[in-house]
């Protein structure tokens, strides 16, 4: 029986699609690495997240599961009781299973106690918090920080954190759109997670204290801070894109005319109006950079694993738990609002076996089913999971997986803003539970601008999209179904 491929899965946090040059959707920002990965295996283009906010998101990634059935529908909260995770199922079956940076998939319990070797961050856990000087983020790990101790084992000094960079609004100066980390790129988050990754990757590969299973296949998790805001970033990455070379977002002359009043008030909320455009071309270019140096760490990742003769074993996956608007629709970050920005991810993988390199997939697919494909490479069957392998697609097979939208959810962030979201090629319907309906008309308008909901000519559409929507909130138990059927036939 020939040896089961090793696994490793390389996450950023809010990495907007265009950001991975291998897509060519932006011709300023630079990953070669991650092209690379796309030019030995196949790039994901209609690649979705579940849901548009960290901790739901990479807790379906460790579970399979859409949030209302892992339990963990909003930041701050737990995995229910219960509910396998993906060592549950592959360390049985010989796996080694292994993690590294940001967890952020249960509040209360970290990787380590649910079969994963690696350090704990519990909580939000953003490792600069209460350490470095100048920095005013303030959610901290709330056990240990592993990262302030790399730090002391690696003889660095704190590195201090100026030029902060935050919105007008007086209630909201607590957390930077960005700042410099004036030290060396060795003593960056990001690169903590790179050295991170590779001291798990040679752990893992070590025989056992008797001398056995040297050979066992591993499964590791490495997961980026950025390029979440702050984007801490040091030089060169800092000043590494010019602001002035950033072209406006087609969508950044939203008017929020049509659209649930939510979306203005996140966008008070942050203070970035006042700034303008100018603003938004300051944050990308950081942003930009934070993206080129994680791909920098994704480079040393790949390197070490054909050093160590393993990457001709190891399937490579990268991908992101949710986009950024970055400036779309006057946004930043994620929230309350299904747009594109937010929920089409990256998503690239490099297969050793793949029979058709360098190619492009437009299959329909979630972020979360990079779980029950773990699995398939796995060799385990009879897993409850939401959704469906996509190994034949990461191998090349040019198959249509038949997917003809995505369903995708939000339950709360800022505020309780229970949504839905059914996606196709050309529309896009969202329900509000509390507020109006969202409909989109992709081809003619691609960014999202107009909401064409209860218009006439769309009169069919809509009821398509809201049939298709029931459809699913009935085959996955969605709690907002009672009310979606109470309201729908007058919503």
């Amino acid at each position: 029986m020939p040896r089961r491929k090793n696994i490793l899965l390389l996450l950023s946090d809010q990495q907007r699609l265009d950001t991975v040059s291998a897509y060519g959707l932006n011709d300023i920002v630079r990953t070669p690495n991650i092209d690379g990965l796309a030019a030995r295996g196949v790039r994901f283009d209609n690649a979705f997240t579940p849901t548009a906010i960290c901790a739901p998101a990479r807790a379906s990634v460790h579970t399979g599961l859409y949030p209302h059935r892992h339990g963990v529908t909003g930041n701050g909260m737990s995995i229910r009781e219960g509910v396998k995770g993906l060592p549950d199922y592959l360390n049985p079956a010989g796996y080694r299973c292994g993690y590294a940076g940001k967890w952020h998939a249960d509040d209360a319990v970290g990787p380590s106690k649910v079969g994963y070797v690696g350090k704990d961050f519990i909580g939000y856990a953003f490792p600069g918090s209460g350490l470095l000087p100048g920095l005013r983020f303030a959610p901290k790990p709330k056990t240990g920080n592993p990262y302030a101790d790399y730090l002391r084992e690696r003889g660095f000094d704190l590195p201090t954190v100026t030029d902060r960079y935050v919105g007008t609004n007086p209630g909201c100066q607590d957390q930077e759109m960005f700042a410099l980390h004036n030290g060396p790129v060795e003593s960056s988050i990001e690169y903590f997670v790179g050295e991170e990754t590779i001291r798990v990757i040679d752990e893992l590969t070590q025989p056992d204290d008797d001398g056995s299973d040297a050979d066992r296949p591993f499964f590791i998790w490495a997961n980026f801070w950025g390029p979440h805001t702050p984007c801490l970033v040091p030089e060169p990455y800092f000043s590494m894109y010019n602001p002035d070379d950033i072209p406006e977002h087609p969508s950044y002359r939203e008017t929020f005319e049509g659209k649930p009043y939510r979306q203005q008030l996140i966008e008070r909320m942050w203070g970035l109006g006042d700034l303008g455009w100018r603003g938004f071309q300051e944050i990308s270019a950081r942003y930009f950079g934070h993206c080129t140096l994680i791909d920098d760490q994704v480079g040393r990742i790949v390197a070490h694993l054909a050093e160590r003769g393993l990457l001709e074993d190891t399937v490579i996956i990268y991908s992101a738990d949710h986009g950024d608007c970055l400036g779309a629709h006057k946004l930043i970050e994620k929230g309350e609002f299904m747009y594109d920005e937010i929920y089409r991810i990256p998503l690239v993988v490099a297969h050793p076996d793949c029979a058709a390199p360098g190619t492009a997939n437009n299959d329909f697919v979630y972020l979360h089913e990079v779980a029950p494909t773990f699995l398939d490479i796995a060799g385990i069957e009879g897993a409850e999971m939401d959704g469906q392998s996509f190994l034949p697609a990461m191998l090349g097979d040019a198959t249509p997986n038949g997917r003809e939208e995505v369903y995708c959810v939000f339950h709360r962030h800022f505020t309780n803003a229970e949504q839905r979201m059914v996606r196709t090629r050309t529309h896009q319907f969202t329900f509000n539970s509390g507020d109006a309906g969202e409909l989109y008309d992709l081809t003619a308008d691609p960014y999202q601008l107009t909401n064409v909901y209860g218009q006439p000519a769309y009169e069919s559409v809509r009821q398509d999209l809201m049939a298709r929507m029931k459809r699913y909130m009935d085959e996955l138990g969605d709690p907002l179904r009672g009310w979606f059927g109470r309201v729908g036939p007058v919503y």
